[in-house]
């Protein structure tokens, strides 16, 4: 049987996450997000990765950084594991802002059309493509065990993947796996890739979601 082990972290606590105001790829950690951070890398220290592979956005980063010393390996940046590219209008403001929420409803009542996008969003589609090409790369990628350092919401995203493949649809996704299916900070999404049982070609599948022992 061939299998390759892919473990995805979620960054630690950022000053997104502590404020509610959405600062976007320059939020940093907090002092909370960078004890997570190394708390993390002590959790993976024993898997024998080989590879890890990192949102350039700052709170990856930071989060990679102390991973990247206790397991040894140099940091590989990749856009394809950025967090979900919201509308600009919600930038730099507090979450609860009720101009902030509308939009989101918005987006919402409309997940069931496929391609319909407020502004200049990463809409359900984009984003569904963008899981795909991701998956496609760690594929081929050659190692048997791999870290990426990630962002909640594509998270979810990769796990709706998984879970449901083509059949997953907008509506499914905002729904279903939005409110349903938090994720920690330093949280690890554990998935392999491997032969399916009926023999006919191999498939990703989900070992553990939202792993947050080690806090």
């Amino acid at each position: 049987m061939t299998s390759k082990h892919v473990y995805f972290v979620r960054h630690g606590e950022s000053l997104t996450n502590a404020s509610k105001i959405r600062l976007g790829p320059e939020a940093p950690l907090t002092e909370l997000g960078k004890k997570q951070s190394r708390i993390v890398a002590e959790r993976l220290r024993s898997l024998n990765a080989k590879r890890l592979i990192v949102s350039p956005y700052k709170r990856t980063k930071g989060t990679a950084e102390p991973i990247a010393e206790t397991i040894g390996l140099q940091p590989e940046y990749s856009e394809l594991f950025v967090e979900r590219r919201g509308p600009s209008i919600v930038m730099n403001r507090h979450g609860e802002d009720k101009g902030v929420q509308e939009v989101w409803r918005t987006i919402i009542a409309h997940a069931h059309i496929p391609d319909w996008r407020h502004s200049d969003e990463e809409n359900f589609a984009d984003l569904s493509l963008r899981s795909d090409e991701a998956f496609l790369y760690l594929e081929k990628l050659p190692e048997d065990c791999i870290v990426v350092v990630t962002h909640g919401m594509f998270m979810k995203v990769l796990l709706a993947r998984v879970l449901l493949g083509k059949k997953l649809d907008g509506r499914i996704f905002w729904d279903c796996f939005i409110p349903a299916k938090n994720i920690a900070n330093t949280g690890i999404m554990h998935v392999e890739f491997t032969d399916r049982f009926d023999g006919n070609g191999m498939y990703w599948k989900l070992i553990s979601w939202n792993d947050h022992a080690h806090l």
